[in-house]
């Protein structure tokens, strides 16, 4: 009964054998079918891609410290505005009672300046006596503090008009009415700004980098701003403001992570882009121009070294590479290969060092 087990396991171990040496004989004699590319100089950009919200260059917030009754309300939503153009108007009868009286003074010291002037000028027509220049005395001491109440008045009369002229709101800027909280008959609002007026024809992108990508942005670095709104016309920009110092705040899984602001001024502001839109941005922060690059595609890492698959004499050599600056395509690399090298495209698992291969470079190629 043993001899026909041992006669079956001899006869799978040889043909294990034989499959063993038909599998290595056959991928000696069939080299595997690789994608590949030959590296070239090319012209390669480093980029940082975020996100920014569009906010108005100038813009003017009408707030009051204390409500007053608002009596008109000479603007709306969506209109045009010029500097100088009254926007709000709250109730002007105390600041105009106080105006009135304040001017009611102005002239009684202006009389009262008047009438010291004239009795000192008729004082000085007498002959000099010792009465007259003691009473001559007493005139220029009455002129001067009437004189002196003349200019507290006219003084008191410019406050009284600056807070008149405070109850008339006027846009200091051109441009369009955003926002309306102001009701005629009510008070004014004191939480929110009775008018917002913002210049849509000059705006800013804002938007935070995280500490790495903040360290590569420079002020003057150009770049690109997009969204569905724009469609496949983006519009340009230029980074104009780099925060000095960066701010923790909480990402959505509710890690604390530092971030930097960033500001970029829209070169030309397309057409229906407001603030408040949502925007993506692609800053360019470095270009290299006729270096080696290589496809994102055939970079492999082993723990903090990069790798590719070299195709020399039909087999792969494992070749480690020094990169530089990269983008989402490409990789600059600056040490580990030459023009014209042949490598991997995508290496997979089973690829390794000495495989014969066949490269096709029909797709991605040279």
């Amino acid at each position: 009964m043993k001899k026909p087990l041992w006669w079956g396991l001899g006869v799978v171990i040889v043909l294990a054998l034989a499959f063993g040496g038909w599998w290595i004989w056959g991928r000696e004699q069939c080299p595997v079918m690789v994608k590949a590319v030959a590296v070239a100089p090319m012209t390669i950009q480093e980029e940082v891609y975020a996100t920014g919200s569009v906010v108005a260059v100038s813009r003017q917030e009408v707030r009051v410290l204390n409500p007053g009754l608002v009596t008109k309300v000479a603007v709306k939503s969506g209109d045009s505005v010029k500097a100088g153009q009254i926007l709000v108007i709250l109730d002007t009868t105390l600041t105009d009672a106080q105006v009135a009286q304040a001017k009611a003074n102005v002239e009684a010291a202006q009389t009262n300046v008047e009438a010291a002037q004239s009795n000192l000028n008729e004082l000085k027509q007498f002959q000099s006596t010792s009465e007259v220049a003691s009473a001559t005395r007493q005139a220029e001491g009455a002129l001067a503090q009437s004189k002196a109440a003349l200019k507290q008045a006219q003084e008191t009369l410019k406050i009284t008009q600056v807070q008149q002229a405070q109850m008339i709101y006027k846009a200091t800027i051109d441009g369009t009415v955003l926002e309306v909280n102001a009701q005629e008959g009510n008070l004014s609002p004191v939480q929110q700004p009775l008018v917002l007026v913002a210049d849509l024809t000059q705006m800013n992108v804002e938007s935070r980098l995280n500490e790495v990508d903040a360290g590569k942005v420079q002020l003057g670095g150009k770049a690109t701003i997009s969204s569905k709104l724009l469609g496949n016309t983006p519009a340009q920009g230029t980074i104009t403001g780099i925060s000095p110092q960066a701010v923790v705040t909480s990402s959505a899984q509710g890690n604390s992570l530092p971030t930097v602001g960033v500001k970029i001024h829209i070169d030309q502001v397309p057409a229906g882009l407001k603030p408040g839109f949502s925007v993506d941005i692609q800053m360019i922060v470095a270009t290299r121009e006729g270096v080696l690059a290589v496809p994102q595609e055939v970079l492999f890492q082993e723990g903090k070294r990069n790798y590719v698959y070299l195709i020399q004499g039909g087999k792969l050599l494992k070749t480690e590479v020094t990169i530089g600056i990269g983008n989402d395509t490409h990789q600059e690399i600056t040490s580990g290969l030459k023009p014209g090298d042949l490598i991997v495209l995508n290496p997979s698992n089973e690829l390794s060092q000495g495989l014969a291969v066949a490269p096709d470079t029909g797709s991605g190629g040279t």
